[in-house]
Order: structure tokens, then sequence, then C-alpha cells
């Protein structure tokens, strides 16, 4: 029995696993829905104060973004996971090497990014459907975001290591600094001087350079059980390979995200005839509705990710699969009820986005049908987040894959052209494709799940000293 001499880490191993995830996943919760907020806003402020255009030039950005966003998943998930587990077997000098490992790769992979995307930057925006109508504004933002790589890399990395090692609130704390000074920002930038997409876009730069230098100045705090020391220099690669391998669930997720929307852009455009455009904005507008939805259950898996990480570290199992279990019903109570409140307004949500009649008449069928399956989508991505946290990378990284190119890109090659057969609108079959490969990676990921769940409940049979009956 291992014995903890820090109340965090007594807490973590004895705390009812229900109350624990409410006190991890409320903040988390808290700070992704701000987040989302952050993304609405932001989408608002562009389409109102823009033009919808604009709008279509933000949805652009959304795979290269993805891009971004999957290095800094697989530095930050694949860190927070190896940290929590140190943490599960008191081993205070390990916890200290990975964090210094962390910053220094998302200080490193954020320099690259910036240097390379800004090389071939408008190369890439016309790889993921940029028009020329739309190409300018993509430009713009990306311009600016690329050039806060190394911030927002280094700050959402010691934003999981705060998570990971049981500061949920203060993790909370920096996001939701970035995001306030985010929209505060936006709406002085675009409406006040006009500056357009460039404005939307420095002011996502700046609102995490204020974050971060709240990070740095945590982490300072020598009585942190992780903080910046001596043994943080150390470079490692045994952990540097530790938390790729974790982590690249999150990146390949990311990365066929990024596939994924080129894909539907480009059979927009293509289904979409004179409105392509338009349509590329409506799936902006609709990708940044469901992305709500979808950080409030992120926010529940990042709580549960260091409950899960800590107890595996201290072979408490039952507490593993019991913070599980209170994890995949909250997620599937979120998803439902927001796939229902966007379904049921879907103009009003699209009015926010745009004033545009034909955007608004566009967004209210792509919100349904995209959106029908998302009652069971919740259970998926707590399942992902879950091996992710019980270090078993390659049915994380499986899971994540095959919701987006096992099946999505198979449906979205083949159900435009099928609807189109059928006397069908093909943007309808862009749609359904979502829903159809949402249902079937679903059923896998319960499958897998109910499997890990039995042999967990062995394992905790086994250590209470209960004869296990094998035949």
């Amino acid at each position: 029995m291992i014995e903890y001499t820090d109340e965090r880490s007594r807490i973590l191993a004895t705390k009812p696993v229900g109350r624990l995830l409410l006190q991890f996943a409320t903040p988390s919760i808290i700070a992704m829905a701000a987040s989302s907020i952050y993304n609405l806003c932001d989408s608002i402020f562009i389409g109102q104060g823009v033009n919808s255009m604009a709008i279509a030039g933000l949805a652009i950005t959304f795979p290269v973004m993805n891009i971004s966003h999957a290095f800094g998943a697989m530095i930050g998930v694949g860190g927070g996971a190896q940290t929590a587990v140190a943490m599960g077997e008191a081993n205070q000098r390990r916890a200290l090497v990975i964090f210094g490992n962390v910053i220094r790769l998302d200080i490193t992979i954020g320099l690259l990014l910036c240097i390379f995307g800004l090389w071939f930057l408008e190369p890439i925006l016309r790889l993921f459907g940029a028009s020329d109508v739309t190409l300018p504004y993509a430009y713009d933002y990306m311009q600016i975001i690329l050039i806060g790589c190394i911030i927002s890399h280094a700050m959402l990395g010691m934003n999981d290591q705060m998570r990971s090692t049981g500061h949920p609130k203060m993790a909370m704390t920096c996001q939701l600094i970035a995001v306030v000074a985010n929209i505060l920002l936006d709406a002085l930038f675009i409406f006040g001087f006009g500056w357009g997409m460039r404005g939307a876009a420095l002011a996502t730069v700046l609102g995490q350079l204020i974050a971060f230098v709240v990070e740095i100045r945590f982490f300072l705090n020598k009585g942190n059980f992780v903080h910046f020391s001596r043994e943080g220099l150390i470079l490692r690669l045994d952990i540097i390979r530790d938390i790729i391998s974790i982590g690249l669930s999150p990146f390949f997720m990311n990365v066929c995200g990024c596939i994924v929307v080129m894909l539907i852009n480009r059979d927009l455009l293509q289904q979409g005839g004179v409105n392509g455009d338009a349509y590329v904005g409506v799936y902006g507008i609709v990708n940044r509705v469901a992305t709500v939805v979808f950080m409030m259950v992120m926010g529940i898996g990042q709580g549960m990710g260091p409950i899960v990480g800590f107890n595996l570290g201290a072979r408490l199992f039952h507490r593993v699969t019991g913070v599980l279990k209170v994890a995949y019903a909250c997620a599937t109570l979120i998803m439902t009820f927001g796939y229902l409140v966007m379904a049921v307004f879907a103009e009003t949500v699209a009015g926010f986005f745009t004033r545009d009649p034909l955007m608004i008449q566009l967004c209210v069928p792509a919100i349904r049908i995209m959106m029908c399956m998302f009652p069971l989508v919740g259970g998926q991505m707590i399942t992902s987040t879950f091996f992710q946290s019980i270090r078993q990378a390659k049915k994380s990284i499986f899971l994540s894959t095959t919701r987006q190119m096992l099946f999505l890109v198979p449906f979205l090659l083949f159900l435009p052209d099928f609807f189109v057969a059928q006397g069908w609108e093909g943007v309808n079959g862009v749609w359904a494709s979502l829903p159809f490969s949402d249902f079937i990676a679903s059923l896998i990921a319960g499958i897998l799940l109910y499997a890990q769940v039995r042999r967990f409940n062995h394992l905790t049979e086994v250590s209470k000293g209960v004869k296990i009956d094998t035949k």
C-alpha cells in the first residue's frame, strides 16, 4: 500500500469517485465551455463585423488550426497522463522531468510550425479549399495565429500539467483569463479599430499571452508538486517517447479532423454549385456550434483523466471503473441535451452568426442532420479518453481514427453522389456522412470498453483476495 504525504494525493486515492469527478471536471467544463464561447464569439464578431464570406474564410482555417492543435494535444495529453501516473506512484522527481520535457517539446514544435506554416501558408490554404473569395480572409487570420504558435503551445501544455497534478481550478482560471481577454480584445479590434480578421487573430494571441504569464508565475512556486526545476532540464528520450506514444491518439484525431474538414469543404464547393462558398460558411457555423457541446464532454474527459491515471498508478482498479461509469453517463446526457437544443432552435442559432438569409436557411437542415447521433458520440469520446488515461495508446488511436477516417471518409466519397443519383441534394449527402460514421464508431467503442471494464473488474476481485471462477 502506497503512503501519500500530500493532501491532494490522499484525496485522489480516497474521495468518492462521483464527488471527485465533480471536483475535477467542473472547472474543466467551465474552462472548455468558456473556450467554446470564445470560439462562438470570434465567429459572431467576424460574421457581424466583417461579412458572411469572412465566416467562410474562417472555416477554411479550421484544418490548419487542427494540425497545430494536433501537436499541442499530443504533448499536452501525453505529458499529462504521464505526470498523473507519476503522482499516483509518489514519484516527484520523474514528474519534474516529465514537466521539463513537455515544455521543451511545446516550444520546439511551436517554433517549427510557425516557420513552416508562414512559408507555405497560401498553398496550404488552397489545399484545404480556399477560393479566390475566401483566401484573403483565411490568410490574414492564420498569419497572426502562426506567429503566436510558441505561446499557444506552451500555454496549453502547462495548463494540462496543472490539471494533471490536481489543480483543475487554477487551470480553469488561466483558460478563463485567455478567453475573457480574447473576447474583449475581439470587440475592440474588430468593431473599434476595424482590423477585421487580423484583429480577431491578434486578440487570440494576446489573450493566450496573458494566460501564459500567469501560468509561468504558478510553476515558479517550488511548493507545487510540479514546478520549474533542475530536474526539468534533463532531456530524457524515454520520457519523450512515452509522451508521444500516449499523445498519438489525440494527435491522429486532430489530423484526421483536418483531412475530414478538407474533404467536406471540397465536397461542399463541388456539390453546392454557385452557393459553394456559402455552404463552406454553413459548415463553419455548424462546426462552431457543435464544438460547444464537444468541449463540455472534453471537460469531463479532462476531469476524468487525472483520476483514472492516479488510481491506475495506485492499483485501485475499482475506482478506475467507477469514475469511468459516472463520466460516461454525464457525457451521454450532455450530448443528448445539446442536440435537442440545437435541433429545436437551429434557425435562431444560425442567426447569431450571420444576417445573410441564405446562410441561415442552409444552416437549419445541416445542424439537424449532422448532430443527430450526438447522444452516442459522448460515450465514444469518453471511451477514447479513458484508453489514453490507462496508457493503452493503440486502442485510443484506433478509436480516434475509426470515426473520422475508416468510416467518415468513405461515406464522404460515396454518399453525396448517391444522394444525387436518388434525386436528392448532394450537399445533404455530405451532412449525412457524419451521423452514419458516428453510429458505427460508437458501436465499436462500446465493445472495446466493455471488454476493458471486465478486465478491471477481474483485477479488482483478485486484489480483494476473492477467488475467480474462470470456467
